[in-house]
């Protein structure tokens, strides 16, 4: 992959994933989860589902900008690094849902569903380009 297909990717034209458009779709399915917890549950509910959907698009697009610069670069050195780096925030994510769970007093159901928002953000984005595909 060229340099200038990097900065395409970068910058959302071209790429055959819209990364830019998922973080947008997870935003937005956020909202209307955090909405959905608050007026179907609890307050709690909402802040929990906010709390796990915030911690899962931050990790997102950690992983984002780690695989934009593995793609510029993609030599065995910055495959390794690539690897610990994945395995530290994966170390990082498991530390701190131990310590929102253990610690706080959270929703964990509403927490749950916040977790799956970039999920449900990929999803929704994959249904709106294969519509634009096939139409």
């Amino acid at each position: 992959m060229t340099t200038a297909a990097i900065i395409r990717m970068r910058a959302g034209e071209g790429a055959d994933i819209p990364l830019k458009g998922v973080e947008i779709a997870s935003y937005l399915v956020l909202l209307v989860l955090a909405g959905a917890a608050w007026l179907l549950a609890s307050p709690l509910a909402a802040v929990s589902a906010l709390i796990g959907g915030f911690v899962v698009i931050l990790s997102f697009q950690w992983l984002k900008r780690d695989s934009l610069r593995l793609a510029a670069d993609p030599s065995r050195g910055a495959k390794i690094k690539f690897m610990f780096k994945c395995l530290g925030r994966l170390v990082l994510l498991g530390l701190l849902f131990y310590f929102l769970v253990r610690y706080q007093r959270l929703h964990i159901p509403g927490f749950l569903v916040g977790l799956a928002t970039v999920q449900l953000g990929i999803t929704l984005t994959t249904i709106i380009r294969a519509k634009r595909l096939l139409a």
